[in-house]
C-alpha cells in the first residue's frame, strides 16, 4: 500500500509548484500570489474539493461492492476525511482574508472596476 513521507509529500509539492508556475510562465511566488485565498483560482479550488468530496462520498461510500469490503470502506472513508478536512482549512483560510479585508475600500482591496 502506497503511503508517502511528509518528506516525500513536501519534494512532490514544490515540483509540482515548479511545474505549474512555469506552464503559466510565473515564478513560484508569482503563481502563489494570483491564487491567493481572495481569488477566483482559489475559490475555485475549493469548489472542486467540494465536489470532489461529494462524489467519494456518494458514488464510494455508499457503493454496495466499498460497503461490503472493511479495507476498502476504511480507505474510501479516510479519502473522504481526508477531503473534508481539505475543504474545511480552505474554508478557514477564506474567512481569515474576509475578516483581514473587512472595512477597507475597494481600492485598497484592488476590486476597484476603475481599472
Amino acid at each position: 500500500m502506497l503511503e508517502s513521507t511528509d518528506i516525500e509529500l513536501e519534494d512532490e509539492r514544490l515540483k509540482q509548484l515548479d511545474i505549474l508556475a512555469e506552464e503559466r510562465t510565473m515564478t513560484p511566488p508569482e503563481l502563489l500570489a494570483h491564487y491567493t485565498s481572495s481569488s477566483f483560482g482559489f475559490h475555485e479550488a475549493v469548489h472542486t474539493t467540494s465536489i470532489v468530496l461529494d462524489l467519494v462520498d456518494d458514488q464510494l461510500l455508499h457503493h454496495p461492492a466499498i460497503a461490503g469490503n472493511t479495507e476498502w470502506f476504511r480507505l474510501a472513508a479516510r479519502a473522504s476525511e481526508s477531503l473534508f478536512n481539505l475543504y474545511q482549512a480552505m474554508g478557514a483560510a477564506q474567512l481569515a482574508t474576509r475578516a483581514a479585508d473587512e472595512g477597507m475600500r475597494p481600492e485598497e482591496l484592488n476590486a476597484s472596476n476603475d481599472d
